[in-house]
């Protein structure tokens, strides 16, 4: 997890831009301590989350999990998943609202993965699974700001409520997810976990978009 230029980079546009962007719409102070919170959540998420996945890969010593430039070990999902956990933590605390505020957020995570992401493709002298996943982070951040723009335009989205666009793009992101980790041939178990927060993402979507409330309308006509 040596820092390199554009990891950089990533944690200062992750900073820079949720200050920006979110300044208006939630007090300018929260915004600023979240950032670095946030930051230092998915970090710290993430360097446990490879050591307990990969347990005994640091065992010479438990200073090893502290050792981050010269113990390289690094699980970007577990440190997403820490990210989404914080902004839960926040939101309840200043009384935001979860999903909205995941919404705010979400383009920036996904551009500031993908900074760390292609600086380990860097790293890794090309590696093409690594590869693979930079150019899937682009993807989703395009699919995100696509379906932000369009999403009220769908018939079945009868609400529609702030969110459309984190939930999608969390259910499609960990959907392929779980497919790439099969064809990389990494641990099923992998793909079991990503297809769950898929699902559980999708089913999210349906509540927040009161699908369940239209299909029953239609079934009654």
């Amino acid at each position: 997890m040596n820092l390199g230029i554009l990891r950089i980079i990533g944690i200062i546009l992750f900073a820079y831009l949720t200050w920006r962007n979110l300044r208006d719409s939630y007090e300018e102070s929260k915004i600023v301590t979240y950032s670095w919170v946030a930051l230092l959540g998915f970090f710290i998420g993430g360097r446990i989350t490879y050591g307990l996945v990969n347990f005994g890969v640091w065992n010479d010593s438990w200073l090893s999990w502290f050792s981050v430039w010269t113990k390289p070990g690094m699980d970007y999902v577990g440190g997403f998943l820490s990210l989404m956990l914080i902004n839960f933590v926040f939101s309840k605390i200043n009384n935001w609202k979860i999903i909205p505020f995941n919404e705010d957020i979400l383009p920036n995570s996904l551009l500031f993965l993908f900074f760390l992401m292609f600086d380990e493709f860097l790293r890794s002298r090309f590696d093409i699974m690594v590869g693979v996943y930079s150019l899937f982070l682009l993807l989703m951040i395009f699919v995100f700001n696509l379906v932000k723009k369009k999403y009220r335009s769908l018939v079945w989205y009868r609400s529609g409520k702030k969110g459309f666009a984190f939930l999608s793009t969390v259910f499609l992101a960990f959907l392929v997810l779980g497919f790439l980790k099969i064809f990389f041939k990494v641990n099923v178990a992998y793909s079991i976990l990503y297809w769950v927060i898929s699902l559980i993402s999708l089913s999210g979507l349906c509540i927040l978009g009161e699908v369940f409330n239209f299909l029953m309308v239609n079934k009654r006509k």
